[in-house]
């Protein structure tokens, strides 16, 4: 199957019409034999009396200085959660550091480690600068006076030909409570699907000082695309939130993946998505497995933008199993987007899954008799025919109008439902139009981590 990726306007009160995007490619080229230096140049081993410190004071290398340098440190205790905020700098021009390895620190008064981490990622390039996030969950009544950040390891490559594939663009920072969230659009200029990407967001006031910050994984940033993300980042109480530095980073965890014909395992026959009066984000998508192979762990993007192109609202979520030749209904949960933030467009973006096996070899569930029981909510019957209780369903509502176009939607989850037994649930939903002239599709679908008994 060919990547689904579509866009569309969206406009309060009218549907959304079709928009598609692209990226450039860039060089990945490198000399496989070239040996890259490490940060640090071998020294001979040091045989110590058992009475010197375990950690001396180091000797300052001047001859061969770190190459990574911190330029700006800060950390945010509330409580027992613990912020730690800094920014790296690659002081070389002429090289790609490789594989940093981090240590970071949280100390007390007396200098005691509270709170220790190691972290890395695989690229810093040429006088590039990348945002680091850290967060720890204290001991009640600890409090923390400093922080450090140090680089243990890593490899200078003057070799490889590569530049950086991940870009950020329009971030912006929504209140949300006390807190922000903070969004924007990540681009991926290679030929090359990256999974496991990590963005790290740094948030500062007016006067240029670190306020807050946060942290979120991407698990799938297609080839040569963009999308859209939203991560949760916690400020200094009584602080505003001027403006956002947001950093991905390929880690140690990332892989790349060609493409190829595996884009062609999922077809998306029809999708819609539009704003109700709420100003809240609604609609879905009919997917189908366009194989004879369950797919498993399908990654559906959903970013809705506005007239400037500011991501107002993103999401990503994970379709568990389609069984072969299955067609199955996607839909997201009614959010309310940020009054400041009028949606436009809407991008979908679906990562077709990988094939594999389930527990069951079929879907068991049968979702029925779907009415509006009043102005929010659909009652939907979900009917397990296995022979076995199910924990859990997940259950899907798209609502069309009377030309059959998509103008709604919810999601719900189920309880227990008993072998050979229905369940009726009740589905939260949002929808332009009057509910005399609107139709109802349900489907129901086993989770992942769904758990069959007797």
């Amino acid at each position: 199957m060919m990547r689904k990726h579509a866009s569309s306007c969206l406009i309060v009160m009218m549907l959304l019409a079709l928009l598609l995007s692209a990226c450039t490619e860039v060089s990945r080229s490198g000399d496989p034999t070239a040996t890259p230096e490490s940060f640090f140049p071998a020294t001979a081993n040091v045989t110590q009396s058992p009475l010197l410190p375990i950690n001396p004071t180091p000797t300052p290398n001047l001859v061969n200085p770190n190459p990574v340098r911190i330029t700006e440190l800060e950390y945010l205790q509330e409580d027992t959660n613990l912020l730690i905020m800094a920014k790296l700098f690659n002081s070389l021009g002429d090289a790609i550091l490789r594989d940093v390895q981090l240590e970071v620190l949280a100390l007390d008064a007396t200098g005691n480690r509270l709170a220790q981490q190691r972290t890395s990622f695989r690229y810093l390039f040429p006088n590039e600068t990348t945002s680091l996030v850290q967060e720890f969950e204290l001991n009640s009544g600890l409090v923390i006076t400093d922080v450090e950040v140090r680089v243990v390891d890593g490899l200078i490559d003057r070799q490889l030909k590569y530049q950086q594939p991940l870009t950020i663009q329009n971030t912006s920072a929504f209140r949300v409570g006390n807190d922000y969230n903070v969004t924007g659009w990540l681009s991926n200029a290679d030929p090359f699907t990256y999974t496991q990407v990590l963005l790290n967001a740094v948030a500062y006031n007016a006067s240029g000082q670190i306020v807050g910050g946060g942290q979120a994984k991407f698990d799938f940033v297609p080839e040569e695309d963009q999308v859209g993300f939203s991560i949760p980042v916690n400020s200094r109480r009584g602080e505003e939130v001027d403006h956002v530095d947001v950093s991905p980073w390929i880690t140690s965890y990332s892989a790349s993946l060609e493409g190829g014909n595996w884009w062609n395992a999922l077809g998306t026959q029809e999708w819609n998505f539009a704003i109700d009066q709420y100003n809240q984000i609604t609609g879905g998508a009919v997917l189908k497995n366009d194989t004879d192979q369950i797919l498993t762990e399908t990654f559906v993007v959903l970013t809705v933008s506005d007239e400037n192109n500011r991501v107002c609202f993103a999401s990503n979520s994970y379709y568990d199993v389609i069984w072969p030749e299955e067609s199955v209904i996607y839909a997201v949960a009614p959010s309310r987007l940020p009054d400041s933030c009028q949606g436009r467009k809407v991008d979908l973006v679906v990562v077709p899954g990988e094939l594999g096996q389930f527990p069951a070899d079929f879907n068991p569930l049968l979702a029925s008799q779907a009415a509006f029981s009043d102005q929010d909510t659909v009652n939907v019957s979900v009917v397990n025919n296995l022979n076995a209780s199910i924990s859990k369903a997940r259950v899907y509502v798209i609502i069309r109008d009377s030309t059959d176009q998509i103008v709604g939607g919810g999601y719900g989850t189920t309880e227990l439902i008993r072998s050979g037994s229905s369940l009726s649930v009740a589905v939260p939903v949002a929808y332009l139009g009057n509910q005399e002239e609107l139709s109802i599709t349900a489907f129901a679908t086993l989770p992942a981590d769904v758990e069959f008994g007797q």
